[in-house]
């Protein structure tokens, strides 16, 4: 493991798929070195690449929640109320219908 590499330096995605993709790929990453973590709590590359992932997972779901919406319940940040429930769902595409028949308040 190189811990020179920056993973934040991806290059962000514009097509949501690809977005996703890139995020499910650094959550799965987070859970496998959390787990390595818990053995080897003193390997600094470990942690080093650790942080590197949650920073890189954190700018990723900032940038596709600002997009395309929240990802989870806990990404909806909007003053105009509560609009988790608006569409499209993170795992529905684009073009399917996404009314949720929720009338605002």
């Amino acid at each position: 493991m190189n811990s020179s590499r920056n993973i934040a330096k991806m290059p962000p995605a514009t097509d949501p798929a690809a977005l996703l993709e890139k995020i499910r790929a650094l959550t799965f990453a987070k859970t496998e070195l959390e787990l390595y973590l818990d053995t080897h709590p003193r390997c600094k590359v470990a942690l080093d690449y650790y942080y590197q992932n949650i920073e890189a997972l954190r700018e990723l779901t900032e940038l596709y929640e600002s997009v395309y919406g929240p990802l989870t319940a806990a990404g909806n940040v909007s003053p105009d109320g509560w609009t988790w429930v608006n569409g499209p769902w993170p795992w529905q595409r684009a073009d399917e219908k996404t009314d949720n028949g929720w009338e605002g308040v």
